[in-house]
């Protein structure tokens, strides 16, 4: 095959439009909590209620997205754990009481003894603990990263720069035991997510290269704020009692 040939597809594939890159990492972990009495028994015999996910002084309507990420990262992390969606959860608390509950989550960063009593009376019988979380920060940031096809880091051989579009988030994760009115487990963890593509005209004599069309010259759009919550939801679900743990590593907290 040409070699020349080999280059052009390489460049209109990455040329064809944005490349979402999931380059989420809890890059910080602090376990604030974890009960020592906590059992994955009790998690799969009590069942797990969702309560929501709020972010700090944001309108209700940017809340769906970021519920169904806790929701689907839950499921499939531990299928072993029963769950009730957010929005049964909903539907058993009211409409009124489900907003003045989740208000006052965004506002205090916790449940008071008072919003515990009044979801562990809704849900007695129904689900022992409730899932809550709370997105204390969210930041944009922009970048450009200079493209190579040799295996050099040398100016001149960089053919075309990439725009880069990253979000970073932080975010707390609760879950309390009805039962006990007690907070089982708490932790914070930040996340991110970028997002990619050809941002500039190729640099140098290189005439065979595609030119970026002047709209695509700016940066890529900014991620969605759910993908950059991704691994931290997913961190916490593997923090839970009985989670599989990678091997070689040392048992989870509360494990049995």
């Amino acid at each position: 095959m040409n070699p020349s040939s080999s280059i052009r597809r390489l460049i209109a594939g990455l040329l064809l439009g944005t490349a979402a890159i999931l380059a989420g990492c809890a890059a910080q972990t602090e376990i604030q909590r974890v009960d020592p009495s906590l059992t994955a028994a009790d998690l799969r015999a009590g069942t797990v209620a969702v309560l929501g996910v709020v972010k700090f002084q944001e309108p209700d309507q940017i809340r769906p997205p970021l519920i169904a990420m806790l929701e689907k990262t839950i499921r499939e992390e531990r299928p072993d754990v029963p769950m009730i969606p957010a929005d049964s959860v909903h539907s058993i608390l009211g409409a009124e009481r489900d907003q003045k509950l989740l208000l006052g989550y965004e506002y205090q960063g916790a449940l008071d003894d008072h919003a515990l009593d009044e979801i562990a009376d809704s849900l007695r019988g129904i689900a022992r603990y409730i899932l809550v979380a709370r997105v204390e920060r969210d930041r944009t940031r922009n970048s450009t990263r200079g493209i190579a096809l040799t295996d050099t880091t040398s100016s001149a051989h960089v053919l075309y720069a990439m725009g880069v579009t990253g979000r970073d988030a932080r975010v707390t994760v609760q879950l309390y035991d009805l039962s006990r009115r007690v907070l089982a487990v708490s932790a914070r963890y930040e996340g991110s997510t970028e997002s990619e593509h050809p941002m500039l005209s190729p640099m140098g004599q290189v005439n065979f290269l595609p030119k970026v069309p002047p709209e695509e010259r700016g940066y890529p759009e900014t991620p969605e704020l759910a993908m950059a919550l991704r691994e931290p939801f997913q961190t916490f679900a593997r923090t839970l009692p009985g989670a599989p743990q990678p091997v070689g590593a040392p048992p989870a907290a509360g494990k049995r």
